[in-house]
């Protein structure tokens, strides 16, 4: 028989052991030969802006999803062996020199290996448009073309020689394993211990010693302490995981060994024991599967949750519908007559003129860091509270009025550090005519108007202030800023254009809802369509890859089961046996990848998610965002493990 039947005969036999693993590789292909697409295709390269962006971030995420597809195949591929060496042993028996059986190995790879390229890059193919499709819709809320079906030959070729060159590479590892057993030590696998451990005590509370420390820091409220300490953090919790599962585990399971009570009963005493026999070599894996679990819960929630804020971001940023400062009234005739060719009522309309003051002050400091330099270049965009109240009242934000008493101000910005907040309390502006002290600060996103600082100031310390000649126009005759609230104003794309066009090297500086909305969908959708397929990608993976674990661990535990039935275990205590000892196989990475994710999505919400969710504590909205991510990497996990104990039982009979 030649070694190509052979192999297709081996396939065929241990098609059910093949047909998860079929399955997730052939979705890396699909997902590899997708992603390549979408960036050779034009169609979708001329309709993003940021054309560099778009690239860059899918070349990323290519490259990381080739790394972990490299990972899964080792690990998967040393799985299949270990099970299979009663099989292997059996032609070495009948004369199969190990050249043989390593080339017999090879061919099966190969063989596998060129069905999930055309499984997997047909299936790309097949769905590229509906997938192109569902990029513009997520990304670009201004397109309304169309995109034409299309095979891209250099995805093909990119995809192919990737997966080839990998397959090889298993093949030829493969090969290498195998030259190295001997007929007796084939014969004995699944006998051969592999080491006990009572675990460490020590090791235990260090590895909750590291993770606790890691949470600890990324839980701080200052944003550039956690910004400075990202990679400690990932280095505590890393490290403390993979202590954990090494030696904190094995520890537990000798912990609960010694409560007699519970251990020795029955199911729990088998299943206990099974599972301590395995701890060793499985300690590694479920540590790795726990810390990409977090990567992809984290990536996915990250993504979901910027992505769905783009609306509220937009306003917290511009908020109005759009304004321009600068100009003559030419420009705001112009823009009426816009609105006007384009049948769009404005709903709203202010415009104000803008004033600056330029006190004597001392220079603000917090925390190290000089936040005013009070020199003669300072100055402050100045407001009566009764102006500013009005501009605030017609703004797309609910922003409650100032009110102040004469003699004090409030300093305003759409982003106020905590330490200079703190800084700036009680600090002094000395006028020609009187000195007025800062009392309270508040981060509000409008009326800078291409000003650093903004100060608001009582409408008659406003009046004397302005008499005195502390406050002047801010530009020469064009000091008037014009805000506008319309109808559609995030749906407008014609109306948009037009305005860009009229205003573009026209005036001071503005800026549309429209544009803005327009780069955060691009940007965050991108975000979040590349953390999906990411978070598939190592939801199957992972998961696949306990599963591959637990069947070769079945293939070797068929003698211990078989023993334990011929001692009078039953089929319902034989169920239970097989779900106490597979359940902390998938519920362990899974809770502590959903835990470490909880902590991550913190510090993401202290680095990004304050200043981009306008609610009072923006963590627990970005944690109801999480929590739909974790129930269906759940549900996924879930599903596999029941997969994984019916074959672990089928295998076991």
């Amino acid at each position: 028989m030649k070694l190509s039947t052979l192999a297709l005969r081996n396939i065929k036999l241990n098609f059910k052991k093949y047909v998860i693993y079929f399955f997730s590789l052939s979705f890396s292909v699909f997902t590899t030969y997708s992603f390549l697409a979408l960036i050779q295709n034009e169609d979708i390269k001329q309709q993003f802006i940021y054309d560099d962006r778009y690239q860059s971030l899918l070349i990323s995420f290519g490259f990381l999803i080739m790394v972990f597809v490299i990972f899964f195949l080792i690990s998967s591929n040393n799985s299949f062996i270990k099970a299979r060496k009663k099989e292997i042993s059996t032609y070495s028996l009948f004369g199969m020199s190990n050249i043989k059986i390593g080339k017999l190995l090879f061919i099966e790879t190969i063989i596998v290996g060129a069905g999930t390229l055309i499984i997997g890059i047909g299936a790309g193919i097949f769905f590229s448009k509906l997938i192109a499709m569902i990029l513009l819709d997520i990304t670009l809320a201004s397109f309304t073309g169309h995109i034409a079906f299309s095979i891209d030959p250099m995805s093909i070729v990119i995809t192919v020689s990737i997966f080839f060159i990998i397959f090889v590479l298993m093949g030829l590892s493969g090969l290498r394993v195998i030259s190295k057993f001997e007929l007796v030590d084939l014969f004995k696998a699944s006998k051969i211990s592999e080491g006990r451990t009572k675990g460490s005590y020590f090791g235990l509370l260090f590895s909750f010693l590291l993770i606790g420390i890691g949470y600890r820091i990324a839980t701080l409220e200052n944003q550039e302490t956690v910004a400075t300490f990202a990679l400690l953090i990932l280095i505590l919790v890393i490290g403390g995981t993979y202590m954990f599962f090494w030696v904190g585990l094995p520890k537990i399971l000798y912990l609960l060994k010694k409560n007699k009570r519970m251990y020795l009963k029955g199911d729990n005493l088998i299943a206990t024991s099974s599972l301590s026999h395995r701890v060793l070599t499985i300690s590694s894996t479920m540590a790795t599967i726990a810390i990409l679990s977090a990567v992809a819960t984290t990536a996915i929630a990250t993504g979901y949750t910027l992505y769905s804020n783009v609306e509220v971001n937009t306003y917290n940023t511009v908020g109005y519908d759009m304004y321009y400062y600068g100009g003559d009234e030419d420009v705001l005739e112009a823009v009426y007559n816009t609105f006007v060719e384009h049948d769009t009522e404005m709903t709203e309309q202010y415009s104000v003129m803008l004033y600056k003051t330029s006190p004597h002050m001392q220079d603000v400091w917090g925390d190290g860091v000089q936040y005013i330099h009070a020199d003669n270049d300072h100055y402050f965009r100045i407001y009566s509270s009764s102006e500013f109240n009005e501009l605030t009242a017609i703004s797309r934000l609910d922003i409650p009025p100032l009110s102040l008493a004469t003699g004090e101000a409030v300093y305003v910005r759409g982003f106020i550090p905590d330490e200079m907040q703190e800084a700036l309390m009680n600090h002094e502006l000395l006028f020609s005519v009187k000195t007025l002290e800062i009392t309270s600060s508040k981060e509000i996103p409008v009326g800078e108007f291409g000003a650093i600082h903004t100060i608001v100031i009582h409408d008659e310390d406003y009046d004397a202030l302005y008499e005195a000649g502390d406050i002047k126009l801010s530009l020469h005759e064009n000091s008037e800023a014009h805000v506008f609230n319309f109808e559609r104003a995030l749906s407008s794309q014609e109306l948009n254009k037009d305005l860009n066009a009229l205003l573009s090297g026209k005036v001071g500086s503005y800026r549309t809802a429209l544009n803005n909305f327009n780069e955060g969908m691009e940007t965050f959708g991108l975000v979040c369509f590349i953390g999906f397929f990411m978070s598939v990608v190592f939801i199957l993976m992972t998961a696949s890859l306990l599963y591959f674990k637990q069947m070769m661990a079945a293939e070797e535990e068929k003698h211990q089961f078989k023993m334990l039935r011929k001692i009078g275990m039953d089929s319902k205590t034989e169920k239970k046996v097989i779900r106490k000892r597979l359940l902390p196989v998938f519920l362990l990475p899974l809770l502590v990848g959903i835990l470490h994710s909880i902590f991550a999505m913190k510090s993401a919400d202290t680095m990004v998610f304050t200043y981009v969710i306008a609610v009072e504590n923006s963590y627990l909205t970005v944690l109801a965002f999480s929590t739909v991510m974790y129930i269906l990497y759940a549900l996924v996990y879930g599903l596999f493990f029941f997969i994984t104990k019916s074959q672990f039982a089928r295998i076991v009979k």
